[in-house]
């Protein structure tokens, strides 16, 4: 077994004892929290004969992660089944107390924190905190302690980890460190290669494509330096994240930001080719600091939208204006994408 320095062993520290075991990753999770969470799991059964749960906040929206769920045999429980009580020994991945992107109870204090993101607020009172905002994905951090465990590696959560890693970094492209490469490195051999095909080529729905095609009617690009689209109402708040990723393919662009509204949230995803820009922090400005996440090239939040549609708009409209003016794009006239 690993050294008594190992950051599993610690954590393994943290949680004994009869209480059950909750591992809550943020809501409508990607295949970074997925994986993250389905490896301690695997983890926490090997070594310490644990049981537990992945309480799903949200929903399973994007295609790529239904069959990530599917193909991996990740199993969820919806956190509203789940009866968090104070007693609940739970374990946040790929988020952080105090964020509005997770189901933690306000008043509870989770066991542990394993995160990639920024420290987002006073973690000192957590038992175990691991945040490692150097690193691209939390899937690096499990897989660093998968490989310290020298437990089997098991072909499903290589594949679940490997993927993640991936779609966190794209393809190792956006902010991957060298402890990224070094993990997708490792579990390369494990993964199911026949499996990680079903995954990243998951068969999608017409509304997936009609959704694309209003992203790009609406699109509008300011000074060629900022493309920004309002879709509307979308059937899952993923579909936010993946259209301002495929709008940063615009040429000379530097930025991309979508917005789309699922049930009462607005949810909001900037991307960024500056290296050297940060936008999390410029979301944080833009949404509020308790509303907004992210690191320097990817950032996302979500506020609440309480009315009818007329509401709605006026509040993205005050987004957009807020964006505009902290990108110094105040005074440029946008024009149609396309």
């Amino acid at each position: 077994m690993a050294n008594a320095k190992a950051p599993i062993l610690s954590l393994l520290e943290k949680i004994r004892g009869p209480n059950p075991v909750v591992i809550l990753p943020h809501d409508n999770p990607d295949p970074d929290a997925l994986a993250s969470a389905a490896t301690l799991q695997y983890l926490l059964r090997e070594l310490a004969e644990r049981e537990s749960v992945i309480a799903l906040g949200g929903i399973i929206g994007r295609a790529e992660n239904r069959a990530m769920v599917k193909f991996l045999n990740i199993g969820l429980v919806p956190v509203r089944e789940v009866h968090l009580r104070p007693e609940s020994q739970v374990v946040l991945v790929d988020t952080q107390p105090g964020r509005r992107n997770n189901s933690l109870p306000p008043r509870l204090t989770p066991t542990a924190v394993i995160d990639h993101h920024p420290a987002y607020e006073d973690v000192s009172a957590v038992p175990f905190v691991d945040l490692r905002e150097d690193y691209g994905a939390t899937s690096t951090i499990l897989t660093e302690y998968l490989r310290d465990s020298r437990v089997t590696v098991e072909s499903k959560i290589a594949t679940a980890l490997f993927y993640g890693i991936n779609a966190e970094t794209q393809d190792l492209g956006r902010e991957s460190t060298e402890a990224d490469f070094a993990a997708s490195h490792f579990l390369y051999p494990y993964a199911n290669k026949r499996r990680l095909g079903k995954i990243e080529n998951a068969r999608v729905p017409r509304e997936y494509f009609r959704a694309f095609r209003d992203a790009i009617d609406e699109a509008v690009v300011y000074d060629d330096q900022l493309v920004l689209s309002d879709l509307g109402d979308v059937h899952y708040p993923d579909m936010v994240a993946e259209v301002a990723d495929f709008l940063l393919r615009l040429e000379e662009a530097e930025w991309a930001v979508a917005m789309g509204c699922y049930g009462k949230q607005l949810f909001v995803s900037a991307r960024t080719t500056d290296r050297d820009a940060n936008a999390g922090e410029l979301l944080q400005k833009v949404l509020g600091s308790r509303s907004a996440g992210g690191h320097d090239m990817i950032a996302g939040g979500r506020v609440s939208v309480e009315g009818n549609g007329l509401e709605r708009e006026k509040v993205a409209v005050r987004i957009k204006e807020r964006l505009l003016r902290r990108l110094g794009l105040e005074s440029s006239e946008g024009r149609p994408l396309v």
